[in-house]
């Protein structure tokens, strides 16, 4: 019973189909079906013959109503199952299982009937008979085995029947022989048997298969042309000529033509008729795609330009080889698609990222970019000339009429600029108001000047931006390769310096590098290195210059004066690195400092001095300035009406509201606030009256001027500042008073407070006890020329 049950078990096995669904399931019975029937035809008719002449030769051996009995239902069976296959051939959706079990039924009765033949027959016949016998029942085994292996129900019991039928007659005759043709036919049945198994699970096999691949096509094909119907991207396919061999519509529409006009024409070929003429950039790409298509590596992605519609397109190509059967190459199959808009986001981007958004000229990473190109590192002698372009007045034109104002002004320079480039030559924006031209070829010194010369002169002409006249001015820095540096680095500095000098000129000038530029900027370089270390240091140092009350000849006060002992360099100047802290804007830790030791030294004088301070205008502008002064003030314990600070006109000119804010707050804090170098700015009245000021001081300039006014002017000049100071109740300073000629006109003109030499010069703190003590002793300048401090 167990070898049964095994036996059963691995013939469901061999018949199921594992994870089939019911569709599968269904299409495997149809095919199964049909696969059985096809030559139903054929072995009924032979199976009929067959029975027809057996009964016919062995007529003696049974009644012939007993023969007839057998013969008719055979015969029928055989009809009936040729009338099933009739029906497989009209168009039928489906098999049922009804219709499978049928064909086995008739199956297995034709068998069956054929088994009880062989089985009665075989042992009344002669040795040849029994012979014929034999061999027309294994035969009938085989065959139907074969023919019935789709369907493996009606194989198995068709050679069950018949074999067990053949396998009764042999026992039923004694002999060796029998027993060993016994033992043979088991094994040919069971052998028959496998076959059928086997059979049927190739079958089933193939035709899953089959039948996955058949979905997987529909699938694919459902896809494609869902893809070539709808997508943006289409087929294409090239035979091994380059011919195309497949056309979608999509293709077709992308070149604004009919499809049938594209057939068995060369792809590249057709790229190219796109244009009347080709660019170099366009037949490098075509090259490119030439030599993809001329290998046997698939390729994605190659940009190709077309000419479609009359506008320039870019495709975006990507196939993969075909081979025959040999693995020759014979064409490509692909995907294109219209990457336009992707294409022209990246030229924006490579544009934006290499020329100015502003004005449209190179920005300073091309600039470089184009500056090392022109400067290989293995050409010595590669000569060009740089030049640096620098705006005098944008500062004030951007501050004054805004941001627009300002950007307009940019473009319009660019524009003028921009006339003058020749070819070859390259024009960059470095940023905010400086420009640079690259000049290939060697010139001469004359030449330089000329053509920076002729950069100024384009900007001379004034221009109008939205009704206001602006007057354009610029400085020019210039430097030779090779003579001034092969590298664009040193290149671009030596430039720099020379524009430095140009400024120092005066501006609206030219300058070109020199070996003394080179110096001073190494200069500039190691007084800026120093100056970052100098408050760590210590090395700072405060000196004081009192400030005289002009008609009592009393000390109402010092002005603080800023040192730098350098530890190698000794005393170093306020003018040789005040511009420099400015620009680097460490004058704004450096100014706090001052602040806080003026404060802390005023503290230890007698009470109605004050301590003058200057501030620059980086510092007047710094967001921290209140909080500054009132933190020296409260660290010092030092009273606000004590403390003056002195601006120039600049912090006033620069932001004239937020300035008006600034002195406001200064003003509530109880400090006084001095105009420091009046006459030699703007000398604009109007904010004098707008702006809350409590003093005047006259420049030295004019101070110095009065022992030799031939003519006048620098006193009227001196006479109506100290006039316009007293009619607006503010009081006047003359500085740089080095003369009694000068004390005594500067008092008849009512001056009120004296400063300079003549007094005194600037001294350290530890000396002003002394200073003042002297001076209490004996007031007013001394005869003679006066020593106190140095």
């Amino acid at each position: 019973m167990s070898l049964a049950l095994r036996l059963t078990q691995w013939m469901r096995d061999c018949v199921r189909v594992p994870d089939a669904s019911a569709d599968l399931t269904q299409e495997i019975r149809n095919r199964q079906f049909h696969a059985a029937l096809q030559l139903i035809p054929f072995t009924s008719s032979i199976n009929v013959v067959v029975a027809i002449v057996a009964a016919w030769l062995f007529r003696h051996l049974a009644p012939l109503a007993t023969t007839l009995m057998w013969l008719i239902p055979f015969i029928a069976i055989q009809l009936d199952t040729f009338w099933s296959f009739r029906l497989s051939k009209t168009p039928r959706r489906n098999v049922g299982l009804g219709d499978v079990r049928r064909f086995v039924s008739q199956c297995s009765l034709g068998a069956s009937l054929l088994g009880l033949a062989v089985m009665w027959l075989f042992p009344q016949i002669d040795a040849d008979n029994r012979l014929l016998i034999g061999a027309l029942a294994t035969g009938l085994i085989g065959t139907g085995a074969f023919v019935l292996a789709p369907v493996p129900a009606a194989g198995l019991l068709w050679t069950a029947c018949v074999g067990v039928g053949s396998c009764i007659a042999l026992m039923r005759v004694d002999g060796p022989v029998y027993l060993m043709l016994l033992v043979l036919l088991v094994i040919y049945i069971c052998l028959m048997a496998t076959t059928v198994l086997m059979n049927s699970r190739l079958f089933i096999q193939r035709i899953r298969a089959e039948t996955q691949a058949e979905q997987q096509s529909q699938v694919v094909s459902l896809l494609l042309n869902d893809f070539e119907g709808s997508a943006r991207d289409w087929l294409w396919q090239t035979d091994a000529a380059g011919r195309l061999r497949h056309v979608s519509i999509r293709l077709a529409e992308a070149l604004d033509c009919e499809a049938a006009t594209l057939a068995d024409k060369s792809l590249l070929q057709l790229l190219r008729d796109t244009f009347p003429s080709l660019s170099h950039d366009e037949e490098r790409a075509l090259e490119a795609l030439q030599s993809r298509l001329a290998g046997t590596r698939a390729f994605r992605d190659q940009v190709v330009p077309v000419m479609a519609g009359g506008e320039l397109r870019w495709w975006a190509l990507t196939a993969k080889p075909l081979l025959d059967s040999q693995g020759r190459a014979s064409g490509w199959r692909g995907v294109g698609s219209d990457i336009t808009e992707i294409q022209l986001r990246e030229i924006e981007m490579v544009r934006l990222a290499n020329f100015d958004s502003l004005t449209g000229l190179a920005n300073r990473r091309q600039f470089q970019a184009c500056l090392n190109s022109a400067l290989p590192l293995n050409a010595p002698h590669h000569p060009l000339l740089l030049l640096v372009l620098d705006l005098d007045n944008f500062k004030a034109v951007n501050d004054s009429l805004g941001h627009l104002v300002g950007d307009e002004m940019l473009c319009e320079v660019a524009r003028r600029l921009n006339q003058l480039v020749r070819e070859g030559e390259v024009l960059a924006r470095l940023g905010g108001d400086e420009y640079a031209l690259i000049v290939p070829g060697e010139l001469s010194d004359a030449q330089c000047v000329s053509r920076a010369q002729s950069l100024l002169d384009a900007m001379r002409e004034p221009c109008y931006i939205k009704e206001v006249r602006i007057e354009l001015r610029g400085s020019v820095g210039m430097a030779c390769a090779p003579r001034h540096g092969n590298d664009a680095n040193l290149l671009l500095k030596a430039a720099d310096a020379a524009l430095y000098a140009s400024k120092d000129a005066g501006r609206d000038t030219v300058r070109l590098f020199d070996a003394e530029m080179d110096a001073r900027a190494r200069h500039r370089m190691s007084v800026l290195n120093d100056l970052g270390q100098a408050l760590e240091r210590a090395e700072f140092e405060l000196y004081y210059q009192p400030e005289i009350h002009a008609r009592t000849q009393a000390i109402v006060g010092f002005e603080a004066l800023l040192r730098w002992r350098h530890s190698q360099r000794g005393m170093i100047m306020p003018d040789e690195f005040i511009p420099i802290a400015e620009e680097t804007g460490m004058i704004v830790p450096i100014g706090a400092w001052v602040m806080r030791q003026a404060c802390v030294e005023a503290a230890n004088w007698p009470p109605h001095m004050f301590v003058a301070v200057n501030l620059s205008a980086v510092q007047f502008a710094s967001r921290s300035l209140i909080d500054m002064v009132h933190g020296a003030l409260a660290g010092a314990q030092l009273p606000p009406m004590r403390l003056e600070l002195e601006i120039t006109e600049s912090c006033l000119i620069d932001d004239s509201s937020g300035a008006r804010d600034t002195l406001k707050a200064l003003r509530a804090l109880g400090v006084r606030v001095a105009l420091d170098d009046f006459g030699t700015g703007y000398s604009s009245l109007a904010y004098l009256r707008s702006f809350p000021l409590d003093k005047l001081k006259i420049d030295r300039e004019f101070t110095n001027a009065l022992d030799s006014d031939e003519h006048g002017e620098a006193n009227a000049i001196v006479r109506a500042i100290i006039q316009l100071a007293a009619s607006l109740k503010l009081k006047s300073t003359a500085e740089g008073v080095e003369t009694a000629g000068q004390m005594d006109a500067l008092r008849s003109k009512g001056c009120n407070e004296l400063q300079g030499y003549y007094f005194a010069k600037p001294m350290p703190a530890t000396d002003i006890p002394a200073f003042l003590q002297a001076w209490q002793a004996a007031p007013g300048p001394p005869p003679g020329h006066r020593t106190t401090a140095v």
